[in-house]
């Protein structure tokens, strides 16, 4: 037998070539399939054949590649290659071309025997024949469809419980009955001064004044903690308190990220927006539209549409050479995940490059979802404030003025001036060289004996000689050029584009590998999209998420605020409540919560005392969980729970946790008395350690600091680079903001001890309050008393009364002996009457006050 040798460097050219000239064989096979030897049924031929070799990678429990093919609309629409069937033409099909091994590669089943000539020969048929399909031949519900949060929330039955003393609203009744089931009894309620420091510190981020815990503590009214509830729900810090937790979510920050990290000196805007809103108590519905689709609204205002900066908060690459489209592809991108995790507790984001491993959401449901976002584009939006406009009336109103004095000044010039200035210019200017023999000639003429014309020549070309008069004029003329320009005051907004791009699936989440086109639409696993008119659009979205029907939303957002006021949500994973998320510690509470919230109640969040509330009001949910005897417990340690619940999902105590970084800023602030508490307006920029300043690129995070009370502002208010975090907020856990954040890790390090001890601002904070204590009492006794009530909303007990009288005399005397260390330690300015050493001890007692655990701590 002859054998062709081929030079080695052809050999595995050749085999390719020759398995592409196989594969192209295959193809061309395929475009004629062979007829099927007998009638096709799809019930009796083809759907068995279905459910017995493709369903188990391709149905209700996986969708490998994002197919499903126990269903007629998903099977018809294919996976995130393309269409696998093709009704009427079986060689286009995918499934036919995998089943014949007609892919290099590939071939299906990928495990067991191949499908038989004659099962091969019946799906050809099928398809050829127009794929028809029975769906009542098709298997039940999806199973993934029975995980319980795509069920609907349902208002529950209240559990019936022995113990009928303790339960205060509904939701203790379902606390309750599950400590009775474990057999553990609840906590008993917290002390007032605890209640109304927990209230303050849950509502407001700051610590309540020795004025009004006493006030709450002497109130005996029956209605007494609903009133302080009611108060501090009122208060303007409630917006920036709860803003703080959404702006976590929204990813909020001041620079654009990436290397050069450019400021956003506006992005305040929309942080404002978001105090405001919450204060106003929005309902939650709205708040979502205007978050998510506000420019779309009829006739949208500014405010609206500064609403829609939610999403202007994602990452912006202005590096050059960054390629525009992969920059808009990511923030895009963003967008889709944040909004999946946010509204839905889903992690979303896990099917950007193939089909969830999990959770019911296709590849292909990713970029329909991610088509909402495709169409947006970028937009900054004049948005001066009423300061900023008052400024700019005020300045226009003068520019106004010097025009008109500039006018008067020229009319009055030419009316008494300007004959006379040309008299006298006459005189000089005759037998002048430089002038134009048609003027010469008129200067030759006798004054009488000019005609009209002559002089109208005469004084037309004075007039563009004289130069007080060229002054006068061009001083009006160029006045306008002068006028004070618009506020620079910019909102940072989404709008859609005029021409929005088509969208299509990104094949292994790479934006350059377009797959098969997609229009918006949402996830199939969930109440179906109800558009208002053709291609649905972000407020189409918006509408669906908060919609009745839709059962994640009401639960996720319910889920978070539980979590900020115990610690943990019932649903112990806020971002997952897909089917690898813990399932919540009391379901029924969740729904009982989540359909009040949304009105799907009709008992709604009733109160003692209070109206009826409005539904999706975050107030009315705030107030009927604090108002519970559940919220209300001592937070103790108690033995007996320590191994039976070690996280408390039981709830059978309250939970006692460190606020987050910018609050445990604000507490130092407030005790001192340095707080300025004023709402909003643009960031602080309180002073930076050099070393921190000098990692940024480019010098961008050098910055002038604030002065005087900006400099004292809330932490909420400090200026976030996202490269370089100010260090004190990064070291306290606070998020970076890259990426949406649904809940804070709290992490417990010796260098957080070292911040609060030696950082200035916290040193500072001792100072100030050192010297507060002297000044607002006269006795030491007093004064240990005031730094404790300040501090810890309490009085010191008899045991801590003996240790701070002997920590002060023992600081008054090692003071003393060094009274240059002393001065240096007590700072300025001293308060009257008040000598450098005891100034400095009490400084110290400050400082070591402030440093009690307690302090910080939110029990």
């Amino acid at each position: 037998m002859s054998v062709l040798r081929l030079p080695a460097g052809l050999t595995i050219l050749a085999l390719t070539l020759a398995a592409v000239a196989g594969a192209l064989g295959a193809e061309k096979r395929l475009a004629a399939p062979a007829a099927a030897r007998r009638a096709v049924s799809f019930a009796r031929d083809v759907q068995p054949l279905l459910a017995r070799r493709c369903v188990a990678c391709h149905g209700p429990d996986q969708q490998k590649a994002g197919l499903r093919l126990d269903r007629k609309a998903d099977a018809l629409r294919g996976g995130d290659t393309g269409r696998a069937i093709v009704p009427g033409t079986s060689a286009e099909s995918l499934l036919v071309r995998y089943v014949t091994g007609h892919v290099p590669g590939k071939v299906m089943p990928p495990v067991g025997p191949r499908l038989t000539a004659a099962q091969v020969d019946a799906l050809r048929a099928w398809i050829d024949d127009g794929a028809e399909w029975t769906e009542a031949a098709a298997p039940a519900a999806p199973a993934r469809a029975s995980h319980w949060a795509f069920q609907p929330p349902r208002p529950p039955k209240l559990p019936q419980t022995k113990r009928q003393d303790w339960a205060r609203n509904p939701i203790d009744r379902f606390i309750l009955a599950r400590l009775e089931r474990e057999r553990l009894q609840p906590s008993p309620s917290a002390d007032r001064p605890t209640l109304i420091r927990r209230l303050t510190l849950d509502l407001h981020g700051l610590l309540p004044t020795p004025a009004e815990v006493e006030a709450f503590v002497q109130d005996r009214s029956p209605d007494a903690y609903e009133k302080l509830v009611d108060r501090l729900l009122a208060s303007p810090h409630f917006g920036e308190r709860w803003a703080r937790h959404w702006l976590d979510l929204a990813r909020y920050a001041d620079s654009d990220g990436y290397e050069k990290d450019l400021p956003r000196p506006y992005a305040y805007l929309y942080r404002d927006w978001v105090i405001h809103a919450l204060n106003a108590d929005m309902p939650f519905d709205q708040f979502t539209r205007e978050q998510l689709a506000g420019d779309l609204l009829p006739n949208a205002t500014l405010e609206q549409k500064i609403a829609t900066g939610f999403h202007r908060n994602t990452l912006k690459n202005r590096e050059g050479g960054a390629d525009p489209e992969e920059d808009r592809s990511k923030a895009t991108v963003d967008r889709t995940n944040t909004t999946g995790s946010v509204w839905l507790g889903l992690t979303v984001g896990c099917a950007e490059c193939h089909t969830h491993k999990y959770d019911p959401i296709s590849h292909r449901e990713y970029y329909s979802l991610y088509a909402f976002f495709n169409s947006a584009q970028e937009v900054d939006l004049p948005a001066a404030t009423a300061a900023e406009q008052e400024a700019h009336r005020q300045a226009l109103a003068r520019h106004a003025a010097d025009g008109e004095r500039l006018a008067a000044a020229l009319a009055t010039f030419e009316r008494e001036q300007l004959s006379m200035r040309q008299a006298a210019w006459e005189k000089t200017a005759v037998g002048s060289e430089a002038l134009p023999e048609s003027i010469r000639a008129i200067l030759r003429t006798e004054p009488d004996q000019r005609t009209p014309a002559q002089q109208a020549a005469l004084a037309q070309h004075f007039r563009t000689v004289d130069p007080e008069l060229a002054r006068l004029t061009r001083a009006l003329a160029e006045h306008p050029k002068k006028a004070p320009a618009p506020p620079p005051t910019r909102a940072q907004t989404l709008a859609e584009s005029p021409k929005p791009p088509a969208t299509f699936i990104h094949v292994r989440g790479d934006f350059l590998r377009k797959g098969e086109p997609v229009q918006p639409q949402t996830l199939g696993v969930l109440p179906p999209l109800s558009p208002t008119s053709g291609t649905p659009t972000r407020l189409d979205l918006a509408r669906w998420l908060v919609d009745g029907r839709n059962p994640l939303t009401a639960r996720v957002t319910v889920n978070r605020v539980w979590q900020q006021l115990f610690g943990r949500g019932l649903v112990a994973t806020p971002d997952d409540f897909g089917v690898r998320g813990e399932r919540p510690s009391h379901p029924e509470l969740l729904d009982w919560l989540a359909t009040g919230f949304a009105g799907v109640s009709s008992s709604g969040f009733q109160v003692s005392g209070s109206a009826n509330p409005k539904p999706w009001s975050l107030k009315s949910l705030i107030r009927v969980i604090v108002s519970s005897a559940t919220y209300r417990q001592s937070s103790r340690h108690r033995p007996e729970l320590e191994a039976r619940d070690p996280k408390n999902l039981l709830l059978a105590r309250q939970t006692r946790f460190r606020p987050e970084a910018e609050v445990v800023r604000d507490l130092y602030l407030a005790a001192s008395g340095l707080l300025n508490r004023s709402v909003g307006g643009p960031c602080i920029r309180p002073p930076l350690p050099a070393d921190i300043a000098a990692l940024g690129y480019a010098n961008s995070v050098k910055w002038t600091e604030s002065q005087g009370a900006e400099r004292y502002r809330r932490g909420m208010y400090i200026f976030f680079q996202r490269t370089v975090p100010y260090p004190m907020l990064a070291t306290f856990d606070a998020p970076d903001s890259n990426v949406t954040c649904t809940r804070r890790e709290r992490s417990n390090t010796p260098l957080q001890a070292l911040t609060l001890l030696n950082d200035p601002v916290f040193f500072e904070c001792a100072q100030a309050l050192g010297r507060r204590v002297v000044t607002e009492q006269s006795s030491t006794e007093a004064r240990l008393v005031h730094a404790f009530r300040l501090c810890l909303a309490r009085d010191p007990s008899a045991t801590e009364r003996v240790r701070l009288r002997r920590l002060y005399a023992e600081l008054l005397q090692l003071c003393g002996a060094d009274a240059g260390q002393a001065a240096k330690l007590a700072g300025s300015p001293l308060p009257a009457g008040v000598s450098p050493v005891e100034a400095a001890a009490w400084t110290a007692v400050a400082r070591t006050i402030m440093n009690l655990d307690e302090f910080v701590t939110r029990e």
